[in-house]
């Protein structure tokens, strides 16, 4: 069977980056550079866009720049174009939730991209909102600029919160652990008997770390129980595992025992704090209780196995915010958006007993 011309390959590899959203707000490059990318010739590469050209896939405007072609973007099941701006961050959470919301697009007239962002003055942040539809952003702990909350709000994309909340500026913003189940987890703590309860938070500061802390500190108000905050936030960007880890080495050497339970505002803190704990020969769930408001889904397989919240499924509540994208009306409803239900996993870390699921 005869190879197939090069040049073909390069006019499916355009076709895909085009299907991708790869060029939904950047320009094509020329002929050259696409030679440079695809690793064919300079000849190929004009070859494969020609043919795209009689094809109706790619246009040349007047100054000979190339274009996705109007009428290609008409024919296009894709309508609506969204964007998803996360964090710069190596994390396993920050993963979870960009698979999450590609797989929400699936099936929709939208021609959906994630891009990563390294601080809110970041070029892709405005030529999201000014180039797309919508656009989804998980935000970093970084704080807003007062210019970019007035761009969140001014268009012409609509912007959507993701395990945020800028509800305060008329941003939709999607809650992904309401305080009616961190109020569970904490009264998970009490019941078992565990006392003090402490918050360990090394992750950078905002609007929801500092729920989550202001929830606990009622919690323990409200029960009368004993706790410290140990306050310690990575700057944005950083690794707040490295911190948790610093952070519970100090306390186990000048905390009295007994030691009591840990909440911790987020996952990595965690683990640090139960690494600190295995090199001090602090056995836990046994000697002292750690947990996570939000757990991870790989928070099953950690030894011990970590109690928390599990990450909901939230792509429910990322249709409606698909359909606001495609029209022209205002966002109708509650601005915070929650999840109804968050399974509680009660692990090791705060039983000290085998724990047997359906997994």
């Amino acid at each position: 069977m005869p190879r197939r011309a090069t040049y073909t390959e390069t006019m499916s590899v355009i076709e895909r980056r085009i299907a991708a959203g790869e060029y939904m707000l950047k320009d094509l490059p020329g002929e050259r550079k696409l030679a440079e990318e695809t690793g064919v010739s300079y000849m190929t590469a004009r070859k494969a866009v020609l043919a795209l050209i009689d094809k109706g896939v790619l246009a040349r405007s007047e100054s000979g720049t190339l274009t996705v072609a109007p009428e290609h973007e008409a024919k296009s099941a894709a309508t609506t174009r969204v964007a998803l701006l996360i964090p710069a961050y190596p994390s396993p959470y920050l993963t979870y939730l960009r698979r999450s919301v590609d797989h929400a697009t699936v099936g929709k007239p939208i021609q959906f991209r994630a891009f990563e962002y390294a601080h809110w003055d970041d070029g892709i942040v405005k030529e999201a909102l000014d180039g797309c539809d919508g656009v989804v952003i998980v935000p970093s702990t970084e704080p807003i600029p007062q210019r970019v909350r007035k761009a969140l709000t001014a268009g012409p994309a609509k912007a959507v919160f993701l395990d945020g909340d800028l509800s305060e500026l008329g941003v939709p913003s999607i809650r992904l652990f309401p305080d009616r189940h961190i109020r569970g987890l904490l009264d998970h703590l009490a019941d078992a008997g565990y006392e003090p309860i402490h918050c360990l938070n090394t992750q950078g500061k905002n609007p929801e770390i500092d729920r989550r802390i202001d929830l606990w500190r009622a919690h323990i108000l409200e029960h009368d129980i004993d706790g410290n905050l140990w306050d310690d936030p990575t700057p944005p960007y950083e690794d707040p595992m490295l911190r948790a880890h610093a952070a519970m080495k100090h306390i186990i050497k000048t905390t009295p025992r007994p030691l009591g339970a840990f909440v911790c505002t987020t996952q990595p803190a965690a683990l640090g704090a139960m690494r600190a704990c295995y090199e001090a020969g602090v056995e836990v769930g046994r000697d002292i209780a750690i947990c996570t408001i939000n757990n991870e889904p790989t928070g099953w397989y950690f030894c011990p196995s970590l109690t928390g919240l599990e990450t909901p499924d939230f792509e429910p509540l990322l249709h409606p915010c698909f359909d606001w994208f495609a029209s022209e009306r205002p966002w109708k409803g509650d601005l915070i958006v929650e999840p109804v239900e968050i399974p509680l996993f009660i692990g090791e870390s705060t039983t000290g007993a085998r724990v047997t699921a359906n997994r």
